[in-house]
């Protein structure tokens, strides 16, 4: 199994989909960067997406932190940068159909380019709606069908001070584990 380079959860299996909730922008930051360091040195095909207000110089930054260069994997092809808008809301609301798409399309382009499977992190940011919040959660259900069928790991990261109890219940419930927080890392449940 792969390793999940987030402290407390050592390896994650192939075709997981698991949610997080994070309480601040730079735990969001430090905590994705190391899963997605651990995916980098397994050969992963790696994408993340940046909730609000987070941008890629941002990231950058904290990959640098961790020992990476950004820049010159996003140019090798091995890292994927996006905002969440432009992955999920670019018209202003979610396309679960096209999301999807996107979605499925990742494992063959990651074999295309000759690395051994998907590793996917991010998090939409606060939902402009309830319609919007409804839209995504059907998009997480499915997603989760989806990724259980490829070689492919998926973290969901959720602003706990935006989420509602029942937004919490919801995402949690969209994903078959969730990482929580303790004093001494990451607990999987």
């Amino acid at each position: 199994m792969p390793a999940s380079g987030i402290r407390g959860t050592h390896e994650i299996s192939l075709g997981s989909h698991l949610c997080l909730f994070y309480r601040r922008p730079n735990e969001f930051l430090h905590v994705t960067a190391s899963f997605l360091k651990a995916g980098l040195a397994e050969n992963e095909f790696c994408v993340w997406v940046l909730p609000p207000p987070l941008t890629v110089s941002l990231a950058l930054d904290e990959l640098l932190h961790h020992g990476l260069n950004g820049r010159g994997l996003q140019a090798a092809e091995q890292l994927q940068i996006l905002s969440a808008k432009d992955c999920w809301f670019s018209d202003g609301t979610l396309d679960v159909a096209g999301s999807l798409n996107r979605l499925t399309a990742l494992p063959p382009k990651a074999h295309k380019l000759g690395y051994s499977s998907v590793r996917a992190v991010g998090g939409p940011g606060p939902f402009r709606s309830e319609t919007s919040r409804r839209a995504f959660m059907v998009y997480e259900h499915q997603a989760t069908d989806l990724i259980a069928e490829h070689p492919f790991i998926a973290l969901c990261c959720y602003d706990s001070t935006e989420c509602l109890q029942t937004d919490m219940f919801d995402v949690m419930n969209a994903h078959p584990n969730a990482l929580l927080r303790t004093y001494s890392g990451w607990f999987n449940i």
